[in-house]
């Protein structure tokens, strides 16, 4: 194993603790009230560490919350034309395998930007299957509305699922989701038929 293999390995194992520390503060804190300080003795790093990798509490939470959106872009691109179940599946492990991060986007304690921007991603995704599906080339206006209040509906749901601590079991709130997915997609297909 080379120097620099160390060295990244070293880099990366700080970036996870400080992630995880401001995770962990901000289940109880505001970002704006949390310090480079606190965070830097919380996790037992030097602060000119910290600052040679982040410009301040903010950039860090910028590119975590990059990181995570990244990833679940991806999932769902992946997975969004699967059946409801198998999708929301796929969602929910996420979020189990990442529960400090997601319990920190989807608080109120964090600039509230992270569930607007997987909000917009839902949605995009929602309207480009549902064009598919029906064969339309493009979304009419009261459809427009159908989508936004479809996703926030399902994104509801999940960061209901997230602040409370992950107590409800993962199948029967797929399942729950699943159902209105389905509901909601059969409901609005109908309309669009007359």
């Amino acid at each position: 194993m080379g120097v620099n293999d160390q060295d990244d390995r070293r880099v990366r194992k700080t970036k996870r603790a400080l992630r995880d520390g401001l995770a962990e503060l901000m289940v109880t804190k505001d970002i704006r009230n949390i310090t480079v300080r606190e965070l830097t003795e919380k996790v037992d790093i030097h602060r000119a560490t910290f600052y040679a990798h982040y410009k301040d509490i903010y950039d860090l939470y910028e590119q975590m919350e990059n990181a995570v959106a990244a990833e679940l872009n991806d999932l769902i691109i992946q997975n969004y034309e699967q059946p409801a179940n198998y999708f929301y599946k796929v969602i929910f492990e996420y979020i189990l395998e990442n529960k400090q991060l997601c319990r920190m986007l989807f608080s109120t304690n964090g600039e509230g930007s992270f569930v607007v921007r997987l909000n917009d991603l839902f949605e995009e995704k929602c309207i480009e299957t549902w064009c598919k599906d029906w064969k339309h080339s493009k979304i009419g206006e009261e459809l427009t509305y159908h989508v936004r209040y479809h996703v926030q509906g399902c994104l509801a749901i999940i960061s209901k699922w997230v602040n409370s601590g992950f107590v409800y079991p993962t199948d029967k709130l797929v399942e729950i989701i699943s159902d209105i997915d389905r509901n909601t997609e059969y409901t609005v297909m109908k309309k669009q038929k007359k």
